[in-house]
């Protein structure tokens, strides 16, 4: 059996952005955390080549989190996790962010530089403390899976407009999540890693789990997404097909079976489609 293989940044073996290893000083004041991702996961993988879009990139987003006060837990060339005592501090910071990344990102290289920033609380939705590892998780997540650039937890909004009593957030600029879709991102992507590790995630089995017609099942990714469910478990297969590419895992025809493809020609039109290259081309020049 292969062994388990990570989607999100902070589930990495390398835990690059990981929480542990930090002070927990590091998040004594700290109510809003900031998950900011500049690339698509292809380019996270290869997050070792620092490049003159990185060095940009670094300068610009360093440069208005210390203007907002944010406090840098951890970063790599592609990604930051930031803290930030007020929810103020933290939309505007974003917002700044999300308008400066365009006047550093090549015009060649749009198709893989699309930032994502993701808000969360240390305090549940309901009220309830979380943790801060629950906390980056749920900011993870809807930075790298809900569709849209700026994507923020309903507690932030609440706290922001309680620190700024005239002040609305932004619908046509800020994504909003309801407890209603966190909840349903929570389920997705708990149940889609569960039934991967059982070797049975295919997409009935997946709606059949999480208790969905089909009809409504695919309205809740495709509005949350903007993929359709088919769409959305081949992507998952892909990246952890490419990661297993990635660490030497087994070659193009293994990796291909037990990630789920009928075979490895299928396997290279998704990939080719999806990450822009071939696995073959991939692991001669990515893969030691």
């Amino acid at each position: 059996m292969l062994p388990e293989n990570e989607w999100l940044i902070f589930e990495r073996e390398e835990q690059k952005m990981s929480v542990r290893g930090s002070h927990i000083s590091d998040f004594s004041d700290a109510r809003v955390l900031m998950v900011i991702e500049n690339s698509n996961y292809l380019n996270r993988l290869e997050s070792n080549q620092y490049s003159i879009f990185t060095q940009k990139f670094h300068h610009s987003v360093s440069k208005t989190l210390k203007q907002f006060e944010a406090a840098i837990i951890n970063h790599d060339n592609n990604s930051y996790l930031a803290s930030f005592s007020t929810a103020t501090n933290a939309v505007l910071c974003a917002l700044q962010i999300e308008q400066k990344f365009k006047y550093v990102t090549p015009k060649f290289d749009t198709g893989n530089r699309r930032l994502k920033i993701g808000l969360a609380t240390t305090v549940s939705d309901n009220g309830d403390p979380l943790n801060y590892d629950e906390a980056i998780i749920l900011a993870t997540q809807m930075c790298e899976i809900v569709k849209d650039t700026l994507v923020i937890a309903p507690s932030v909004k609440s706290m922001y407009e309680k620190e700024n009593r005239n002040a609305r957030i932004d619908d046509n600029h800020i994504r909003t999540l309801k407890l209603r879709e966190i909840d349903f991102l929570s389920q997705l992507m708990k149940t889609s890693q569960q039934l991967w590790n059982q070797g049975g995630l295919t997409l009935g089995h997946l709606r059949s789990v999480l208790g969905y017609s089909r009809s409504s099942f695919y309205r809740q990714i495709k509005k949350l997404t903007g993929k359709s469910p088919h769409y959305f478990v081949r992507e998952f297969r892909l990246h952890r097909a490419l990661n297993l590419l990635h660490k030497g895992r087994g070659n193009i025809a293994k990796v291909a079976q037990a990630t789920g493809f009928k075979n490895a020609s299928h396997f290279a039109r998704c990939f080719n489609d999806k990450f822009g290259i071939l696995p073959s081309r991939y692991t001669r020049h990515h893969v030691v």
